[in-house]
């Protein structure tokens, strides 16, 4: 099912180039690109803390269970970027326990999973991008909440979530059940409303490296919330509030 269509840029053999695209509401059929792609962009990270690489098994399942995955697909209609969401319902791994909703409410969080994009398309806001697509459309089958998990080593995918309104609202270990990684590694969990974005009454501010933390840890149990990110010459940082 195509959604969307239009053009982005291409790097190639150090040009851009412009190509068009399509957006496609995908499923099982499109699960060997998904892993393959992950794994490509895996391969090439230096920092393989950054991306939690999502099995063809845990990717069947979800699908199994209702989740969604919108595709992008470039002119010679390879996979070139996804976003797939899940809705894990009353289960333990969903993130609504982590940041305090009720129990009534876990039923309505659609739980954004891997965004991945293969490194010629990066700079074409497709993060962003998909995620704009996917809202009205968990939000037409009654979905209130959205919330993630990412490493608070990838600024640019933090940024991108932050700009549709979600929060940071804890850091903790995650994943902890990974080979070499029985402690977990480093996740802000961010959550914020479908429908609107949350409104806050401020009382204090503070600016805090996204490399500090046990900092952002000590703000974010003492009631602050991470609104926004910032660059300052070769410093991330991250605006925390108290209410």
């Amino acid at each position: 099912m195509i959604i969307e269509e239009g053009r982005l840029i291409r790097e190639r053999h150090g040009a851009q180039e412009m190509e068009n695209y399509v957006a496609k509401l995908v499923s099982y059929e499109a699960l060997d690109h998904m892993v393959a792609l992950i794994q490509r962009v895996y391969d090439a990270l230096p920092n393989k803390e950054v991306l939690f690489v999502d099995s063809y098994e845990d990717m069947k399942q979800d699908l199994d269970e209702g989740a969604k995955v919108i595709g992008i697909y470039g002119e010679d209609n390879q996979m070139i970027a996804y976003r797939y969401v899940s809705f894990p319902g009353i289960q333990e791994r969903n993130l609504g326990r982590d940041v305090g909703l009720p129990e009534k409410d876990l039923e309505k969080v659609c739980q954004l999973e891997t965004t991945v994009v293969d490194p010629p398309y990066r700079g074409n806001n497709l993060q962003y991008m998909t995620l704009s697509l996917m809202k009205p459309i968990v939000a037409s089958e009654g979905y209130e909440h959205m919330a993630c998990t990412i490493s608070p080593y990838n600024y640019f995918s933090v940024n991108n979530i932050m700009r549709h309104g979600l929060k940071i609202k804890d850091l903790k270990r995650k994943y902890g059940t990974l080979p070499d990684n029985s402690d977990g590694i480093w996740r802000y969990i961010l959550h914020g409303r479908i429908d609107r974005e949350e409104v806050f009454t401020v009382d204090k501010m503070v600016n805090i490296p996204m490399m500090m933390i046990q900092k952002q840890k000590e703000l974010l149990e003492a009631g602050f919330i991470g609104h926004k990110l910032h660059r300052d010459q070769s410093l991330d940082y991250v605006q925390y509030s108290s209410l």
